[in-house]
């Protein structure tokens, strides 16, 4: 077991993304958290709380792109989610807001914070 310093300093690994890339947070003074970018399948690499969000928005919304990062290190406290929808087309940021937030209530009780960033897929 990895004393606090130690989980603290380690290296992330990198995660392969649906696009064969490897995305990284980047360190600070307080944590060093690889970020999953995911959009079609989960990574393996998912914590129990980053699949559980994941599974639920993937059902619920279909997105064309969907990263769920836990920001605090892997304890579950905080959670990063970036999703793109066609579902949020037409809204304000602020209902396409509140649609994540109201499927993820019961997950949200059990954390400290939620950074939630929607989009709209682009017309091309």
């Amino acid at each position: 077991m990895l004393s606090y310093f130690g989980r603290l300093l380690r290296i992330p690994q990198p995660c392969v993304a649906a696009a064969g890339r490897f995305v990284f947070d980047a360190p600070t003074a307080t944590n060093i958290v690889a970020r999953r970018l995911l959009s079609v399948t989960p990574s393996l690499r998912m914590t129990d709380g980053e699949q559980q969000i994941y599974n639920k928005l993937s059902q619920e919304l279909q997105p064309t792109k969907l990263t769920v990062s836990d920001a605090s290190g892997g304890c579950g406290s905080m959670y990063v989610v970036e999703i793109e929808a066609e579902c949020f087309r037409g809204l304000t940021r602020v209902k396409q807001t509140k649609m994540v937030n109201n499927l993820l209530k019961e997950e949200i009780k059990d954390m400290h914070g939620m950074r939630v960033l929607c989009s709209v897929p682009s017309e091309q």
